[in-house]
């Protein structure tokens, strides 16, 4: 991944804004944390994964 930090709540304010959605500054700043969020998460994302070394997840209905 890149070294990119996330927009601070002022750009994330104005591109927010540019959508047209009626959105509160609760809104915004809840939006805010979770897209923050997001991004760290993905950086913790290996870029190598060893697919072949995971079981199998199956999810059964009568479990």
């Amino acid at each position: 991944m890149t070294d990119k930090k996330p927009p601070t709540l002022e750009e994330f304010r104005a591109r927010a804004a540019l959508t047209g959605l009626p959105l509160t500054a609760e809104d915004i700043e809840h939006l805010h944390k979770g897209y923050a969020g997001l991004l760290a998460l993905m950086e913790r994302i290996p870029t190598r994964w060893a697919w072949a070394a995971e079981p199998p997840h199956v999810f059964r209905a009568d479990e």
